[in-house]
């Protein structure tokens, strides 16, 4: 797999930049990837992938790097603590709404039926409803 020169390369030093600009505009394997074993030892442009993958981990391990990883990072996870903030300040109220709206009553199953003045559907949803009250018994004191 062959991946294009970064252009530019600002990270690279000058000794760097010159083995890496003798391949022109031919693309640069990843060094130790199938394309780069393919090439002959002498090839500069194994020597260049061999350059890239030299450079990019110098400047991985250089200091200023990691450093702004770091604050990346650090940015990162406080804006994930401001947003989980903010679900905390909106969903107890969002909750509450929701709590205030199934606490509405509303007709069962049955009473729909019996206004629809449909026996068949009144007996079933009566039945329904003995059913699941023997399933799951309400405790003393809930409602």
């Amino acid at each position: 797999m062959t991946r294009p020169l970064p252009l530019p390369l600002p990270w690279a030093l000058d000794w760097e930049r010159r083995l890496i600009a003798v391949v022109g505009d031919q693309p640069i394997p990843a060094y130790g990837s199938c394309d780069w074993h393919a090439l002959p030892e002498n090839s500069a442009i194994r020597v260049a992938a061999c350059v890239l993958a030299a450079a990019a981990w110098r400047t991985y391990t250089d200091p200023a790097e990691v450093a702004r990883r770091l604050r990346l990072e650090i940015d990162e996870a406080r804006e994930l603590d401001r947003l989980e903030q903010d679900l905390d300040h909106w969903t107890p109220t969002l909750t509450r709404q929701q709590a205030a709206a199934y606490s509405r009553s509303r007709p069962s199953q049955g009473e729909l039926a019996r206004r629809r003045k449909d026996p068949a559907a009144a007996a079933r949803a009566g039945r329904q409803a003995a059913a699941i009250a023997e399933a799951f018994p309400l405790q003393e004191g809930a409602a």
